[in-house]
């Protein structure tokens, strides 16, 4: 499994309730600012709009229950899917999958 699954503090900052990792290919806006938090990736993507959550789970038994305790879908940290209602299917008519 990816390390990015598991547990770790790390600089984020929270973009309209997405929790944006501190990369070079992220930009603060103004006002914003990184601060350190114990996070971790539900999935791998693209770092400009792929969302840490809030976690502790250092192991894959604690992975484990906590997605099957969560009430947000895999992809719901994902800024993209937050721009509009219909982002996931503009994307689906553009070619993206």
């Amino acid at each position: 499994m990816p390390s990015l699954y598991f547990s770790h503090e790390r600089e984020v900052v929270n973009r309209r309730g997405t929790l944006l990792a501190n990369t070079p290919y992220n930009t603060l806006l103004p006002g914003e600012k990184y601060e350190k938090h114990m996070v971790r990736f539900r999935t791998v993507g693209d770092a400009t709009c792929t969302g840490a959550v809030g976690s502790n789970a250092s192991t894959l038994e604690e992975i484990i229950a906590e997605v099957a305790a969560a009430r947000q879908t895999e992809r719901g940290t994902r800024a993209d899917d937050k721009r509009s209602e219909n982002a996931m299917e503009d994307r689906k008519k553009a070619g993206y999958f």
